[in-house]
This record gives C-alpha cells, structure tokens and sequence, in this order.
C-alpha cells in the first residue's frame, strides 16, 4: 500500500511512538526513515491485516506497519500466512481483526542489570568495554525564536512541541534578548536560541529523518508566527562529525550548543546535512552562506491542513 511520506510517519508514531528502529509481528527490524525503501535491509511500508479482496477497509483499525518482506510474503493471504519462516493467522477480534502468531517465536531477552557490588559482575563489564574508533555523526537543530508575548509559558510549550517532534530531551535554551538579534525587530521583543540534540545519526536515512523533522517544524512556523505570540522563527539543521564518542563529549558543547549561527532563511541546512540527503539534488547550483544553504522547503499538505486553523 503506497502512502505519502507524512501519512506513512504518523502510522509509525501510531504503532511505534518515538522509536527510530523497531520490530514488526514477524521479526524483522524496521527503520523508520526507510519507508518504502527496497534497497534498505530496514524498509517498510503499510499493509491490510484483512486483505482488501476479503473485504477490508483502509481505515487505521485495519492498517498495520511491516517490513517489506513481510508484506510480500503475507499478500493478499488469508486466514492462515507464512512470513519470516513463522506461521501466522488473521482472527476476527469483535469490529476488527488481527495478527496472531500460530507459532511462538523466541523474543530478545533483555540484558540483565550490572551488580556493581559484585567484584565478577563489574571487572566483567570493565572487559567488555571496548574503545569504540567509529566516526560519530551528531545531529542538531538551532531554532532562533522572536517573540513579542513576555510570558515564558509560550516558550515552554515551544520547548514541549520541539521535544515530541523530535523525540529528545536533549533542549538548550539561550536568551539573546541583549544580544545577538535574528532580524530587525521592535525593542519590546524578546529573542531566544533553542538548541536541540538529535543525537547520533549514522545512517543516511537518519539524516533524511532528521532533514523532514526540520521540514516539518518550519510548516508548523506558518501557523506559529502571527497566531500564538511568535513574530519570527528561523531553523538550522546542521551535523557535526567526530572521530570517537570521547571527542564529542568534549567538543559538542562548544561546536553546537554554545555555537553562534547565521539564520539566512526561514530553514538553512549544513554540508553534512546537504550531501548526506537528497537536498544535494533539490541545492543544485546553489552557493552556501557562511556555510550554510537555503532550504525554504514544507509539507504542502500539511501547510493546507494548516491553513484551515489561520
């Protein structure tokens, strides 16, 4: 079943929550930012339990996120299907139906907690902790923020959104009132830098996920500015590159936190972000500022949706 991008997501954080990886009903693992990816070994996409020729509905009762080989694999069978090498039956529940297994299969057991005060238990975990030599890809979000209500409850619920939106607690806020000034502006506004930590992003498609999550913040500043208090906001999605675990903890702070940028659009991009994405064909041509490139992009369907509450 082919949905947009935005659709497909909201099953996921339906079926899922917050989680980047997950495990489908066969046991396959699955990535979020590789919907309806047959080239990835995590792609996925959104299927019938009740097959659409037993008469199913496409209604969210009836929709279920898989790994793509699973969803071959299940088609268009019923009652009984095979998948992942394990039997499965589709059973009427009241109004609804759904997956059940006919074959139990073996779950991760969950690593048991470290006895500390067990001299074999600590020198054990001591052995196992190896240097790590990876590369490691941080990604942020600085979000300059104009406002010209003087209440921080407004910021606080702008604190919220962006921590669901991106799935982190990981929020620094700056107050740079005195300061650094993100456009010309009346005197009784107040400005402010939120900074947020995406956290590792190894693969391309966390990158591509972080990328839509920005998209999707600077749809949603459509409606913000003029409706709630907000007068401007402006977003940069950056990367940082480290050559181990140990140096990001001792730079991130300074590179990203306590780190100054220009915000030269309403949503500007880094290298990192701009090669790693598929902004590198959509910025082609395009010359950077100050390292950073113009990407005014957002959702129309979302903005349409959106239009309807301005």
């Amino acid at each position: 079943m082919d949905l947009n991008k935005e659709t497909a997501s909201r099953f996921w954080v339906q079926q899922f929550g917050k989680k980047q990886k997950a495990i489908d009903f066969a046991g396959r693992e699955i990535a979020k930012a590789a919907y309806n990816d047959r080239g990835s070994n995590y792609g996925w996409n959104v299927d019938h339990i009740l097959p659409l020729s037993r008469g199913g509905k496409t209604a969210d009762y009836n929709l279920i996120c898989c790994h793509i080989l699973t969803n071959d694999e299940k088609a268009d069978k019923f009652p009984c299907f095979k998948a992942n090498t394990k039997e499965f039956e589709i059973k009427k529940r009241q109004n609804h139906y759904e997956i059940v297994a006919k074959t139990a299969y073996p779950k991760k057991e969950e690593e048991e907690a470290i006895n500390f005060l067990d001299v074999a238990q600590g020198l054990k975990c001591w052995k196992q902790c190896k240097s790590d030599n990876r590369s490691v890809f941080v990604g942020y979000v600085k979000i300059g923020v104009e406002i010209s209500n003087q209440s921080d409850q407004l910021l606080e619920r702008y604190r919220k959104f962006l921590m669901e939106l991106f799935g982190t607690e990981s929020i620094y806020a700056e107050d740079i009132s005195e300061g650094y000034i993100i456009r010309y502006n009346q005197m009784h506004n107040r400005n402010f830098i939120f900074t947020v930590i995406a956290g590792d992003v190894p693969l391309k498609e966390d990158m591509e996920n972080l990328l839509d999550e920005c998209i999707i913040l600077n749809t949603y500043s459509t409606y913000f500015i003029g409706n709630t208090g907000f007068e401007d906001i402006r977003i940069v999605c950056g990367i940082k590159c480290y050559a181990s675990h140990f140096e990001m903890s001792l730079k991130f702070k300074k590179d990203i936190v306590e780190n100054q940028v220009q915000f030269i659009d309403t949503l500007a991009i880094d290298e990192l972000v701009k090669i790693n994405t598929t902004a590198e064909k959509e910025l082609k041509g395009i010359i950077s500022q100050n390292g950073f490139y113009p990407y005014d992009f957002i959702f129309t369907p979302l903005r349409k949706n959106l239009e309807k509450f301005i």
